[in-house]
Parts: C-alpha cells; sequence; structure tokens
C-alpha cells in the first residue's frame, strides 16, 4: 500500500515534470476516441439513410421467373405480419424506377432516378427521421402528397404546398400525367436522397396502372432496435421458411436478382439491410481503415512519447532508486512504485481525455453541415451525431495504458541492476 503513497507523492512533487506528459495522454485520447466516436455516428447515419431508402432492417421480394410482382400483396402481408410482434412495422411498398419520370413546375422539369410508394401514416416512425426544411408528415391531408429533396424543389424553384406535375410512364408503356402537391421538403443531397421521392403507396399504383393488389415489396421495421446481428437476421429468415418458399440467404441482393429468370415457382427473396449496401460497403470500409490507421498512429505516438519521456525521468531518478535500495526496499517494491506512478498518471489523463472527447464531440453535434455537398449520407437531421463504440474506445485506453505501463516497466528493470553505491553517488 505504501508503494501507492510514495506514488501519489512523487507525482505531486514533480507535477510540472509530469505535466507534458499528463497532456499528450489527454489530448492524444480525446482526438482518437473522438474518432472513434464521429466516424462511427457517420456509418450509423448512413445506415438510417438506408433504412429510410429500402424501408427498413428488411426487403422481402417475390417472383416467377419474370420480374418482381407480389400479387395479392394482402394475403401474404398478412402471413409476415403474424411472425413479428406490434413493434415491428411491416409495411407493403412499391419501389418505381423513374428513370424515365419527371417532375414540371411553371416549365422547369427535374429528372428523377426512384419513386417510393409508402404509406405515410404506418411509416411515421422511419420517416420522421427526415431532415425537413419545410412541412412534414403532419402536412399530409391528400392522397397525391409528394416529399421531395431540397435540391429538387430548389431546381424546381416550388415551395411546401405547390402543386407540381409529376409526368411517368405507366406499366402499358403510355405517358401519364398526374398533379401532385409538396407536402415535405426534405435536406438531403446524398446517393439515397436527391433524385428520390416519396408518395402514396395507393396513389403511385393507380398512377403507374398497376391493380390494387400489386405490390414489388414487403418492408420490415424495427423502431426500438438500432441495428439487427447476423444471427437474428437468420433467425427471422428460418421462421419465413416455414411458410414461404425462400431463396437461400443472400448477403448481396443482387445474387437473388439476378437469378430471377430461372424461378418456375413462386420464390421469396430475404434482402437484409446490409445486402443492400454493397454498392456503398467500399466507402464505409475505406472510411473506417482510414479512421482505424489515424487512431492507430495517435495510439502510438502517445504509447512511444510518454514511454521514451518516462524512460528519460527514470533515468534521471537512478539517486532516488539507489535511497530506496539503501534503506532496504526490494526491487519488487521499486518497480511497483514506479508503475503506479505511471498508472495514476495515464489513468487520470485518459479520464481527461474521456471527458474532453465528449465536450469535442457535443460542439461537433451542434455544426450543421449540410452545405457540405454530398455529405447528407453521413448526417442525422443535418448535423453530424457522435456514437460510443465501447469496444474500440476501451481497445483504444486499454492499449495506451497497458503498453505505455510496459515501457516503463523495461526502463525500470535497467535501472535496478545499478548497485546501490553506485546509485547514490549519481545526481539528477
Amino acid at each position: 500500500m505504501y508503494q501507492w503513497k510514495i506514488a501519489l507523492r512523487s507525482l505531486l512533487y514533480r507535477k510540472s515534470q509530469y505535466v507534458s506528459l499528463f497532456l499528450v495522454c489527454l489530448f492524444g485520447v480525446a482526438i482518437s476516441l473522438g474518432a472513434i466516436a464521429v466516424s462511427t455516428g457517420m456509418i450509423f447515419s448512413l445506415n438510417q439513410k438506408a433504412r429510410i431508402y429500402y424501408g427498413g432492417e428488411i426487403a422481402l421480394m417475390c417472383s416467377e421467373g419474370h420480374g418482381l410482382a407480389i400479387n395479392n400483396y394482402q394475403e401474404k402481408y398478412e402471413i409476415v405480419k403474424s411472425f413479428f410482434d406490434d413493434d415491428a412495422v411491416v409495411v407493403p411498398r412499391l419501389d418505381f424506377d423513374a428513370r424515365h419520370s419527371s417532375f414540371y413546375f411553371e416549365g422547369v422539369q427535374a429528372l428523377q432516378q426512384t419513386i417510393k410508394g409508402v404509406n405515410f401514416e404506418a411509416e411515421r416512425a422511419l420517416l420522421s427521421t427526415f431532415n425537413f426544411v419545410e412541412g412534414g408528415l403532419d402536412a399530409v391531408t391528400e392522397k397525391n402528397a409528394v416529399f421531395i429533396s431540397a435540391p429538387i424543389a430548389k431546381m424546381l424553384g416550388c415551395v411546401l404546398g405547390d402543386e407540381i406535375t409529376f409526368q411517368l410512364q405507366t406499366v402499358e408503356g403510355y405517358l401519364n400525367t398526374v398533379p401532385v402537391i409538396v407536402r415535405g421538403i426534405f435536406q438531403d443531397s446524398s446517393v439515397f436522397g436527391m433524385y428520390t421521392s416519396y408518395m402514396d403507396f395507393e396513389f403511385l399504383k393507380e398512377a403507374y396502372g398497376r391493380p390494387a393488389h400489386f405490390a414489388n415489396r414487403i418492408c420490415i421495421h424495427f423502431p426500438k432496435h438500432s441495428t439487427l446481428t447476423d444471427a437474428e437476421y437468420h433467425k427471422i429468415y428460418d421462421k419465413l421458411a416455414t411458410k414461404l418458399n425462400m431463396y437461400p440467404y443472400v448477403t448481396n441482393k443482387d445474387d437473388y436478382i439476378d437469378a430471377d429468370d430461372t424461378f418456375t415457382t413462386e420464390t421469396w427473396g430475404f434482402i437484409p439491410l446490409p445486402a443492400n449496401l454493397n454498392d456503398v460497403k467500399i466507402m464505409e470500409v475505406a472510411m473506417t481503415a482510414v479512421i482505424s490507421f489515424i487512431i492507430v498512429m495517435l495510439t502510438l505516438i502517445i504509447i512511444a512519447g510518454i514511454g521514451s519521456t518516462y524512460r528519460v525521468l527514470i533515468m534521471k531518478r537512478i539517486n532516488e532508486i539507489g535511497v530506496y535500495m539503501a534503506l532496504g526496499m526490494k526491487k519488487r517494491a521499486i518497480i511497483a512504485t514506479l508503475l503506479s506512478e505511471s498508472f495514476v498518471l495515464l489513468v487520470f489523463g485518459c479520464l481527461a481525455g474521456i471527458i474532453l472527447s465528449v465536450l469535442l464531440c457535443g460542439a461537433i453535434s451542434t455544426v450543421n453541415f449540410s452545405f457540405i455537398p454530398s455529405f447528407d449520407l453521413f448526417l442525422f437531421k443535418g448535423n453530424l451525431v457522435p456514437r460510443v463504440d465501447v469496444i474500440k474506445s476501451v481497445l483504444v485506453i486499454v492499449s495506451v495504458i497497458v503498453v505505455t505501463l510496459l515501457a516503463v516497466l523495461y526502463s525500470t528493470l535497467k535501472s535496478i541492476k545499478i548497485m546501490p553505491v553506485a546509485a547514490l553517488a549519481t545526481t539528477e
């Protein structure tokens, strides 16, 4: 126990020598943990954008070998819904390829990529996470309401409440024009938002010329779960396979879509959210790799800086070590004293780093980054929202403490090999 008392007294007595070490630990840990939290938040926001776009964590598709179509979807919908508790949102959707469709307003045309036919009320929990610049779910009062992105609204020159014209090609190949009313303008210039709009499921089907019993997706969203594990996805798949003819579990949605022309019977595709994100997975992996590299470099700098400086300090304290040995203090006790000293410094440095990282993340989360083109993919309602990754954060802190202590231990072992008389003769 006395080793801890000696260590604390030494830190207080030599506090001016340890300020720089404390600051290196503080800022290094703060920046590392901040980078982890920001990158984790960015990836979470990307996944949240994908949830809105794909309708939740799971999309069920169906084909008999000639395109994706769920005929008499109400019957299949009831079967699917029976497998889930009330906290799961199960809804039919119509994903409409809008590459040959446009919005028109006062002579201005804006092309579209995808129109999502949704149930605004049933999907309120999911759609409410939009960063609405104007309007929103509470503004939806008509069947022909539409949500469009802010860049498209700017291109058209329209505002909330304006009636715009939606021109599309029907299933029979005819051109159809229908008036729609802008009831929501959301801030999103990402691949999931800029050229994607949202309309009422039934209204879009009618405009497209599809029968009332048609859908091409049944989507499942779990509002109370931030993510699903691979095991949870497989468990849900196995349950559905007891009632539906399921295609083998896929990790890439294209595996199911490409096999469409081989189906001779009604075959269902189970598309988990990660299987929809293969196109952006490379970007996510690259971002994670860059952040990880930065964190590893920072951690190594902390370890090298504290470890090498501590070695110099210990070498300068040879005289003090000689006094300890002359007083009969065992080598083990000397090692414990110096390790306790460095451990206390590291723990307080890491705690201060954690506090500073929380403050930095709080400050970053107040800044609206929507002004950066295409950065909306990583934003939640226009802001970066850092999220704690406990495993990575603990790994950084433990690495800093353990490896630095090992460096201190190595220096201490070299120092205590000196004879007490020689140590006493050494001056700092």
